[in-house]
């Protein structure tokens, strides 16, 4: 087939050039429309529930809400975790599910057990938004001459609205300001001397604002809607409810409280830069939506609110926004693949010393990159700087390199002959050496799509992109070279290898010559070669992946769990203030609690910093991003009983998604004993402290908060003739600012709330004296409760059906393999109740789960290459000789990333895989050109045959290995995957390379069985 397409392509060479040409126009209209992210998108399929329970504590929500939940969802098909966390009025349940099924199918599979579950009155429970942990892609604040008040109805009513209907935008969350409420503050003195009771004012403001319909009358010709008109249409009008009505005389509202604009009572705050106060909008994407596509249409959005919509002197600031990830990244990425590009292309002159050739192996690279576009855009797969990284140019040219070097050779043997004829008779020739390269490559890749969850979704583009960027060139070397050689190739065309390249096959010869008669020597020294490099290579760390560089820091700061909001407000300015002392910091964004809307469980001793760095190029000289978090780390050090934790938002969000806990490792005390649960996980916390490695070391949101308890007596309600609701409806309408009906300010809404004043909720006497029955009766909350202060959870961590408290730690300064094992030994010691149990979980199960699969299909792999190399030499002695380097290979690999200081990852395993296709491929190049040999004189084939495959041995290597060099020596942004995977590359093929050329001749004879044509 191979033949017949090369025949064609050098008969039809316009036709295969226009096809060329137009097949590139489409790999251009393909790349325009396919999904380029930054970082994959390693999250499993998942979808939230939050439930509601205002006002209620966070073991009220865990009995009453959280429990129902999870019998809800209890065997949803395709569920493999089920996870949930219970704090003060919230609820967050997290099911991940396995792979393989589309977000509509897993919402409709949730939505429809989320119909059976049974909620208490009050509770309510809804889907969270149809957005990936990691799809927070665009944060703004808003700022202008207007209160914050005004600010934050601007956001909610004009802005949000506006940038949610950008498609490919699942939810706008805001953050910040104030909300709009208001409030009606009943007075406990007016109330009692009006005889009135809080649920009766509460069910006035209810029965006093609504409109009905009265469907329509005819009058005369005409037909008249009817409309009842009751709502209020301003403030005011709710101060004229009537409460009751005692002797023709009407207690209203006014008489008993004040009316008062206020806002919604707040869990959290947000500021940014010097300003204590903003307003924020977070755009979360819709996931398998294309970021690009969304962000340019967000930005045109932002920019006709600003320009237009918004009024003058208010204006939408960009905070974070991912395209500058993603152009920071791929600019990394595109530098290398460029650099590389030119490397390839200096080595094909520098070894054909043509010029008209380095054009027809330059017209391929494109041409495959394009093809790959393509595949990846009918398999809806995005590209990533992972996936376009470790494309090496060098190896994707290696067909394409073969054809040309054989028409070349053929030109200078045979000038007299037809061109045509000889370009033919060329590729022909070397076709099945071209197939079987691209056998071997595509059966290396093979332990890379058997990768599966997180890691499967980090390099299975990569495979992909790999398998089509291939095939591209496959195409391109059996149609696009022939007709680019049948184009460019007339006239005089110098064939020679140059004389350097001479010169040094005369030295090789002579080299084999003299140690020709060593084999067993030889032998041996490839054995000792491959123990010493695997003795130095054992001690290498390893790690999942290397830490990405987002360009900037995620810090959280945990103070004590009691602290209120307005203290940690002003810790987190002075820590904002300290941060922007930084040279390299360029601007620091704060959240502290949560929203309003309860997506997050955070509470108000949460902080969180986000801080953008200016470009490396701009920082101190020898400043690093260490050396930035151990500056910060001593600015904060003299913060008492706060809990830092340094990274990045998406690392974070993905070790979320890992155990549900923000942290690289998780040790989980699973129970159902909260209190002693507490006491292992710090017994465990202590031991871990003394680990070399383990940083930001603490339980996880495992405090407790004080809580004002009224605790119900039913004897004294009974003795009174009230019901347990009664006093609870008081509790939750007075205390809990209940909402009771909603104002409309054109189309704005607003809720109307009923309080008490600030001074008696705060004040426990002024409680026992709030009146909670009929007013006739006056029966007083402290004469049917008792009221006092005690400790209650912060929050309750559930998995598997089960209660658990959490130790997390981060790993500084020595790698996470060897971190692991030392606190898992110092852990062990540490005693357990009874019905405990201990969970490890992290990013090192990743980097377990994934190892452990490489190591079952790589031997698959081995298997499949070494089938590949005996069906072409038909005999088992060649197989097994060129077997023999692949240890070194990869042992050389490892050698090479601990001389470089790289820690043996997943992306340096991948590196050591794809290293094996390029090494098989030398070894057969090498064996077949001494079996070749050994057709005509048996007693030299060993050296002749070896020197003639120098030389394409040393291109092909060369320019794999030179294709990748910018790759390994890179450091910017984006580099951090590609760099490992391209040392690996790289040193594996400088150790393995000089070895093969000298010791495999000595160690194959050569066949002379062995026909002409094969490679």
């Amino acid at each position: 087939m191979f033949v017949a397409l090369t025949r064609f392509a050098v008969r039809r060479w316009p036709l295969v050039l226009v096809g060329a040409m137009l097949l590139a126009l489409y790999g251009w209209m393909a790349l325009r429309e396919l999904p380029i992210e930054a970082f994959p998108d390693v999250t499993d399929p998942m979808v939230e529930v939050v439930g509601l329970y205002p006002g209620q504590a966070a073991e009220e929500v865990e009995r009453r809400v959280t429990l129902e939940l999870e019998r809800a969802f209890a065997g949803t098909p395709k569920l493999i975790d089920l996870r949930s966390v219970s704090v003060f009025g919230l609820s967050l349940v997290t099911l991940t599910f396995a792979e393989g099924t589309s977000d509509f199918e897993l919402r409709t599979l949730v939505a429809d057990r989320l119909r059976g579950a049974e909620l208490p009155e009050g509770a309510e429970a809804e889907m969270g938004p149809q957005a990936t942990p990691v799809g927070q892609i665009f944060r703004y604040t808003l700022h202008g001459d207007r209160s914050l008040r005004e600010l934050r109805a601007l956001q909610d009513f004009v802005v949000e609205r506006r940038l949610r209907a950008v498609q490919g935008v699942a939810d706008v969350v805001t953050f910040g300001g104030f909300e709009r409420q208001y409030q009606v503050r009943v007075d406990p003195v007016r109330l009692a001397s009006a005889g009135v009771s809080v649920a009766e004012v509460h069910a006035a403001l209810g029965r006093s604002n609504a409109n009905a319909g009265g469907g329509y009358v005819g009058i005369g010709a005409q037909e008249f809607v009817v409309r009842g008109l009751g709502a209020v249409t301003s403030p005011a009008d709710l101060g004229l409810a009537v409460v009751r009505e005692e002797n023709g005389v009407p207690v209203r509202v006014r008489d008993v409280a004040t009316l008062v604009e206020g806002a919604t009572p707040r869990r959290g705050s947000v500021g940014r830069g010097a300003i204590d106060e903003v307003v924020e909008g977070i755009v979360l994407l819709r996931r398998g939506e294309n970021p690009s596509a969304v962000l340019a249409a967000l930005h045109e959005r932002v920019e006709q609110l600003n320009d237009e919509i918004l009024p003058r002197g208010v204006r939408i600031e960009t905070f974070y926004d991912r395209t500058w990830l993603v152009d920071a990244t791929l600019g990394t990425v595109g530098k290398n693949l460029a650099e590389g590009a030119l490397l390839v292309l200096a080595v094909v002159y520098l070894f054909l010393r043509t010029a008209r050739g380095v054009l027809i192996i330059g017209a391929v690279v494109p041409l495959s990159m394009l093809t790959a576009f393509i595949g990846l855009r009918w398999m809806g797969l995005p590209a990533n700087l992972i996936s376009l990284g470790a494309i090496d140019f060098g190896i994707l040219v290696d067909g394409a390199i073969v054809v040309l070097e054989a028409t070349l050779h053929a030109i200078h043997h045979q000038p007299q002959r037809d061109r045509g004829e000889v370009i033919e008779a060329a590729a022909g020739g070397v076709a099945r050496a071209v197939a079987l390269a691209l056998l071997i490559i595509i059966a290396a890749l093979l332990p890379i799509f058997m990768l599966e969850r997180v890691e499967g979704r980090i390099f299975a583009p990569m495979a992909y992109t790999y398998a089509f960027a291939l095939l591209g060139a496959l195409l391109s070397a059996a149609l696009l070279v022939p007709a680019l050689e049948r184009a460019l190739l007339r006239g005089r065309v110098d064939g020679a290898p140059p004389r350097w390249l001479c010169a040094l096959g005369r030295a090789y010869a002579a080299l084999l010559g003299r140690l020709v008669a060593l084999r067993r020597v030889a032998l041996a020294l490839l054995a000792a070669l491959t123990i010493g490099l695997g003795i130095y290579a054992r001690d290498i760390g390893s790690e999942f992946l290397p830490e990405l560089n987002e360009g900037g820091f995620y810090i959280t700061a945990v103070f004590p769990s009691t602290i209120a909001l307005d203290d940690t407000r002003r810790h987190v300015t002075a820590m904002r203030a300290a941060i922007l002392e930084l040279p390299e910091a360029t601007d620091v964004l704060t959240h502290i609690g949560r929203p309003e809307d309860a997506t997050q469980a955070e509470g108000p001793n949460n902080a969180e910093f986000f801080v953008n760095l200016a470009p490396e190029s701009g920082w101190r000289p020898g400043a690093s991003r260490r050396s930035l978090e151990a500056e910060l780390r001593a600015r904060f050090g003299d913060l008492p009983g706060v809990e830092l934790n340094f990274s990045q938002p998406i690392t974070d969000r993905v070790f979320e998604t890992i155990s549900g806990i923000i942290g690289q490792v998780v040790v989980k005390v699973r129970g159902q004993d909260l209190a002693a649960m507490t006491e292992v996980a710090e017994a465990l916390r202590e031991r871990l402290a003394a680990v070399p490695g383990v940083a930001d070391l603490a339980l996880y949101q495992a405090g407790s908060v004080p809580q004002l308890r009224i605790e119900l007596d039913r004897e004294a309600l009974a003795r009174r003739g009230l019901a347990v609701e009664d006093v609870q409806t008081t509790i939750r309408v007075a205390l809990g600012s209940a909402v009771a009906t909603e104002v409309w300010d054109g189309e704005r809404r607003y809720g109307v709330a009923l309080r008490l004043p600030d001074a008696v909720r705060a004040d426990p006497e002024a409680l026992r004296r709030l009146v909670v029955s009929a007013p006739v009766d006056g029966v007083t909350l402290g004469e049917v409760a008792t009221i006092a202060l005690a400790p209650g959870r912060a929050a309750i961590w559930r998995e598997d059906f089960t209660r658990f408290v959490a130790v997390k730690f981060n790993v500084r300064g020595r790698d996470l393999g060897s971190t692991v094992k030392a606190a898992q030994a110092a852990a062990a010691e540490v005693p357990r109740g009874e019905g405990m149990q201990v969970v490890w979980s992290g990013e090192f199960k990743n980097q377990d789960r994934a190892m452990r699969r490489l190591a079952l299909s790589l031997p698959v792999a081995l298997a499949a290459i070494l089938g590949i190399l005996f069906l072409n030499f038909g005999r088992l002695r060649a197989t097994l000789v060129i077997a023999a380097f692949l240890p070194l290979a990869c042992l050389g690999a490892i050698a090479g990333l601990r001389v470089a200081g790289e820690l043996f990852s997943v992306s340096s395993a991948v590196g050591c895989i794809a290293l094996l296709g390029q090494v098989v491929l030398s070894g057969v190049v090498l064996c077949g050109a001494i079996d070749r040999a050994a057709g005509s004189d048996a007693s030299s084939a060993s050296i002749e045959g070896a020197r003639a495959a120098l030389r394409p041995v040393l291109l092909t290597t060369a320019l794999a290995l030179l294709g990748l060099v910018p790759a390994a020596l890179s450091h910017a942004m984006g580099s951090e995957t590609q760099r490992p995977f391209a040392i690996a590359i790289v040193s594996g093929l400088l150790v393995t390379t000089p070895v093969m050329l000298v010791l495999l001749p000595l160690l194959h004879r050569g066949d002379a069985r062995a026909r002409r044509g094969d490679a």
